[in-house]
């Protein structure tokens, strides 16, 4: 089947762009370019680090089995410890630069490789809640990442982490997912694991990661409960070097005030 590239506006209702998410789901050579997410800002949770910036995360709160649980979900991207901020246009496109190192921005190569990182990292946050007492184990989580720097990768090429599984084979215990209600962590393209296919748990995507390679990345976190799905954000890292991203900021906070004005001109 031929790929193709669906784009979602931000400005569309939550309810419907999460429709169409599902029916793309349901068909992996479709691409989703798109950003995805009820709310862009500040969600007071830490990635499972220190330090970590939560003021610009792409989130979605769902309600599900009627209104006694609630799905949160978020994404988000940042600098890799002292490495420059990564800077967004506030709809859920992060503009970070090229390059690898040992998260310190003034020594490049000074490090082992093991050690090498992307100067960005990918953050991720699940959380389920409410009175019905529903745990990570009621519900089907997946990290979707892309490492091809090409637009518009298809579903089929993104590496896929079953969160839930991850969580089994990380403790050595199948029952662990039914007693926790938070999982969150902050990933890197260059960490080793994320290349390598681990049945159940990782499915490795079709392309190696080139840190110096200028490029567009999708991120998707989706939840989903019997085959059905719950709610999905998605967020794109777009990768420059350095010198680039405060010129493909200042382009893209441009286009989301015309975008802005357009809407204000609509109602009136």
């Amino acid at each position: 089947m031929q790929s193709q590239s669906v784009s979602l506006s931000a400005a569309a209702p939550f309810a419907a762009k999460l429709a169409l998410v599902a029916a793309m789901m349901a068909v992996p050579a479709v691409s989703m370019a798109t950003t995805i997410y009820q709310t862009f800002g500040t969600l007071p949770v830490s990635f499972g680090g220190s330090g970590i910036p939560n003021d610009a995360v792409a989130a979605s709160s769902v309600f599900t089995d009627g209104t006694t649980t609630n799905i949160t979900l978020g994404l988000t991207a940042h600098g890799r410890y002292s490495n420059p901020t990564v800077t967004n246009n506030g709809a859920g496109v992060f503009y970070a630069g090229t390059g690898s190192n040992c998260g310190i921005a003034t020594d490049p190569v000074g490090c082992p490789s093991g050690n090498q990182g992307a100067l960005w990292n990918f953050g991720f946050f699940v959380g389920v809640s409410g009175t019905a007492g529903k745990h990570l184990s009621d519900y089907d989580f997946k990290l979707y990442y892309d490492t091809d720097p090409n637009a518009n990768t298809p579903l089929t090429s993104l590496g896929v982490i079953d969160l839930n599984n991850s969580i089994i084979a990380a403790s050595g215990n199948p029952a662990l997912p039914a007693s926790m209600t938070v999982m969150q962590g902050s990933e890197n393209l260059l960490f080793n694991y994320l290349s390598v296919t681990v049945p159940g748990v990782i499915t490795a995507p079709g392309t190696l990661f080139n840190p110096n390679a200028n490029g567009q990345y999708s991120f998707y976190l989706t939840a989903t409960k019997a085959g059905l799905s719950v709610g999905t954000v998605g967020i794109e890292v777009q990768a420059v070097p350095e010198a680039d991203t405060w010129a493909m900021l200042l382009a893209g906070l441009g286009l989301v005030g015309v975008m802005a004005r357009r809407r204000k001109q609509a109602v009136i």
